[in-house]
C-alpha cells in the first residue's frame, strides 16, 4: 500500500519499478520480465564497452616504429583534454582507429562514440545526419530524426572525410563548434550539444583554403591538435608485425592454427 514518498525513495535507491497493492499477477510478471531484460541489456552494454576499450588499447594497436610511437604519444597527450583533433593521412592509414583510441583513453569513454563519413552523403542528407530533421521538412522526411550531434552528446563525434563537406554545410558546422548550438533541418528550436570533435581527412585542407574550397575559419577551428597518421612506406619496420597480425586474424576466423611467416615471405 504505497505512498508517493515511498515510491520516490525507492526510485532514488535504484528501483526499476514500484508495484502497488492490489496488483495483477500477469502485470507483475511483465514488470519482472522487463526488469530482467533491462539488467541483461545493461550487462551486455558493459561487456561491449569493455571489449571496445580493450580493442583500442595501445597494447592492441599494431606498430612499434618511431613514427607510430609519436602517434601514440600524441593520442595519450590529447586524450586527457577536450581539444578538437584533426587526423590527417592517406586512405587506409588507420585514422578511425586513432580516433577511437582517443575516445577510449578520454574521460568520455563511457559515453557514445559516433562516426559519420562526410564524403558518402549528398549535401541535404549530410545536414540531416549531422543535425537531424523534423517531420515534413523535406520530401521523404516522414518522421522526426535525431542528428549525430544529439546522439553523440557528452561523447565523441568522429567526422571522417572532413575535407568533403560542402561550403554551405561548413558554415553551419562552424556555428556548432563556436556556439555549441544547432538546429535540426526544418526546426526553429535551438539545441545545445557537448561533444568532443575528432575529424579526419586525406586531403590537404590548407591548400583547399588557398583555393577557396574550404573555409579558413573552420580550418583553424578544427586544426587545434593535429595528428598525422603515417603511411606504410613511412613505417616499413611495422610490416612484419602487421603481416602476422592479419594472418592471425584470418586464421582465427577459419579456426586454423597460426603458421610462421618465413624470412623469404
Amino acid at each position: 500500500y504505497g505512498t508517493i514518498k515511498q515510491a520516490v525513495q525507492a526510485f532514488k535507491q535504484g528501483a526499476f519499478d514500484y508495484v502497488v497493492k492490489p496488483f495483477d499477477i500477469e502485470e507483475l510478471k511483465i514488470v519482472v520480465s522487463q526488469g530482467l531484460e533491462k539488467r541483461r541489456l545493461k550487462a551486455e552494454n558493459t561487456l561491449l564497452k569493455e571489449e571496445f576499450r580493450e580493442k583500442y588499447n595501445f597494447s592492441n594497436m599494431v606498430g612499434k616504429s618511431k613514427s607510430m610511437g609519436e602517434v601514440y604519444t600524441l593520442i595519450e597527450k590529447v586524450s586527457a583534454s577536450d581539444s578538437t583533433v584533426l587526423i590527417s593521412g592517406e586512405s587506409g592509414t588507420g585514422k578511425e582507429v586513432a580516433a577511437r583510441a582517443i575516445h577510449v583513453h578520454s574521460h568520455r569513454k563511457d559515453k557514445p562514440f559516433v562516426s559519420i563519413n562526410c564524403g558518402a552523403l549528398p549535401e541535404n542528407l549530410l545536414e540531416s545526419e549531422l543535425f537531424g530533421h523534423v517531420k515534413g521538412s523535406f520530401t521523404g522526411a516522414v518522421a522526426n530524426k535525431r542528428g549525430m550531434f544529439e546522439i553523440a552528446n557528452e561523447g565523441t563525434l568522429f567526422l571522417d572525410e572532413f575535407g568533403n563537406i560542402p561550403l554551405s554545410t561548413q558554415a553551419k558546422l562552424l556555428r556548432v563548434i563556436q556556439e555549441r548550438e544547432f538546429r535540426a533541418v526544418g526546426s526553429t528550436v535551438t539545441q545545445t550539444t557537448n561533444v568532443r570533435l575528432v575529424a579526419a581527412t586525406n586531403k590537404d585542407l590548407k591548400a583547399m583554403v588557398a583555393e577557396g574550397t574550404f573555409r579558413e575559419d573552420l580550418y583553424y577551428r578544427i586544426n587545434v591538435f593535429p595528428i598525422h597518421a603515417p603511411a606504410l612506406r613511412e613505417r616499413r619496420d611495422d610490416i612484419p608485425a602487421l603481416a602476422f597480425h592479419f594472418l592471425k586474424s584470418v586464421c582465427g576466423e577459419l579456426d586454423k592454427s597460426v603458421p610462421e611467416i618465413s624470412e623469404g615471405a
